[in-house]
Parts: structure tokens; C-alpha cells; sequence
């Protein structure tokens, strides 16, 4: 009986050992890129421009862009409820390793770059004369074209006054 217990625990911690490997083994490379910019291929994505349209509210520099689907993002969190979590926490779990693109505001309040066609992820924030704080996290769909996007209150994700 004894024998058959240890080999039992034997054979349960080998198997562990297998699972995790394979696991560890299918994960992305730390390596890997993160961030497509397409800078110095002309017509291969969008050139994007974000301008802030509220007027006494002054673009922080820089503007950051994630290449990231953050509605389906969104519709894995509803999917899958978990108690006592925000969306917050699920997204910053998600995008841990993730490294942005930052994209400088001109002196005309203009942030302009050029992606690949596909699901990015927008976040911004702007300061009003009052010391209100306005931040932005909006989802872009680049397309083969040239886009615009204009940051006003109505989708602004959050508005925030320190005292």
C-alpha cells in the first residue's frame, strides 16, 4: 500500500511538471514586438490624428496608443464574471507588458501618427483652466485611410478635480 501511494505522488508531481511546461513553452517570446508602427511604409496602415476639441482644456503630452482590442477586452470580462474585480484591474492585468506609443502634442494641440490597420487602444489626458483632470481611453478601429479623432466630454471615460 505504501508503494503504491509513492508512486502515486510520483506520477501526480510529474505531471504537474509536464502541464507547466507546457504552459511556459506556449507563451509569446519577451522579445516579441508589442508596438507596429508604420513609419517608413508608405500606404501599408492610417495616419491618425487626435485633436482635443474642448477649448479651455490644455492636450498633456504625450498621447499614448496600445495595439490592443479593448471591446473585446471588455466583452471577455463580462464573460467571464469574477467577484470583487473592477474592469480596471482586469485591463491592467491585461496590458501589464504592454508598451505604447507615444505620440508627442504639436503646439496646435495635434497629436499625429501612423498605424497598421487594425484594433488600437487611445489614452489621453487633458487638464482644464480649473484644474480639472480629463482623461480619455478610446477604442480605434484603423482603417486604409486618414483618420481623425476629436477628444471632447462626451466621450471622455473620466473627469476628475483635485482639491
Amino acid at each position: 500500500m505504501l508503494l503504491i501511494r509513492i508512486l502515486l505522488a510520483v506520477a501526480l508531481i510529474g505531471s504537474l511538471f509536464v502541464a507547466g511546461r507546457q504552459v511556459y513553452r506556449a507563451l509569446p517570446d519577451d522579445d516579441s514586438p508589442r508596438t507596429f508602427v508604420s513609419n517608413s511604409i508608405p500606404g501599408a496602415g492610417s495616419r491618425l490624428v487626435v485633436r482635443n476639441t474642448i477649448a479651455q482644456a490644455t492636450l498633456q503630452s504625450p498621447v499614448e496608443i496600445y495595439r490592443f482590442n479593448l471591446i473585446a477586452a471588455r466583452r471577455e470580462f463580462e464573460d467571464s464574471p469574477q467577484l470583487a474585480k473592477q474592469f480596471d484591474d482586469f485591463l491592467a492585468r491585461r496590458m501589464h507588458d504592454m508598451v505604447p506609443l507615444k505620440v508627442e502634442v504639436d503646439r496646435d494641440g495635434l497629436a499625429i501618427a501612423s498605424l497598421t490597420s487594425g484594433d488600437w487602444w487611445l489614452r489621453a489626458t487633458a487638464v482644464l483652466n480649473t484644474g480639472e483632470q480629463i482623461e480619455w481611453r478610446l477604442p480605434v478601429i484603423v482603417t486604409s485611410r486618414e483618420q481623425a479623432i476629436d477628444l471632447s466630454f462626451d466621450n471622455a471615460y473620466e473627469r476628475t478635480k483635485k482639491f
